[in-house]
């Protein structure tokens, strides 16, 4: 049996409705109600300020400390600390 162009074409027209009514299907039908997704915590980058001073230096302030790092070349140095008490967690 030849097969004609014909056929083919009709037969994968066919094939690509069937597609396409059981992927317009799988849409319309819902699926389970998905968990409600977990609050994101503040990222530690997001708390902190980080400032380039005009001498090459940068200084990171967050809620507790002050902290300057100066770049020797190889590694950063820690060149000025100042830290705060912390209030105490009730």
């Amino acid at each position: 049996m030849m097969w004609k162009p014909s056929r083919a074409v009709f037969l994968s027209l066919v094939v690509s409705l069937l597609a396409l009514a059981l992927a317009v299907y799988g849409a319309s039908v819902s699926p389970a109600d998905a968990p409600q997704p977990r609050p994101v915590p503040p990222s530690l980058s997001a708390a902190r300020f980080f400032v380039l001073l005009p001498d090459g230096r940068v200084e990171i302030t967050d809620a507790w400390s002050r902290r300057v790092f100066r770049w020797d070349g190889h590694r950063w140095i820690e060149t000025e600390s100042l830290s705060l008490q912390r209030p105490d967690s009730r």
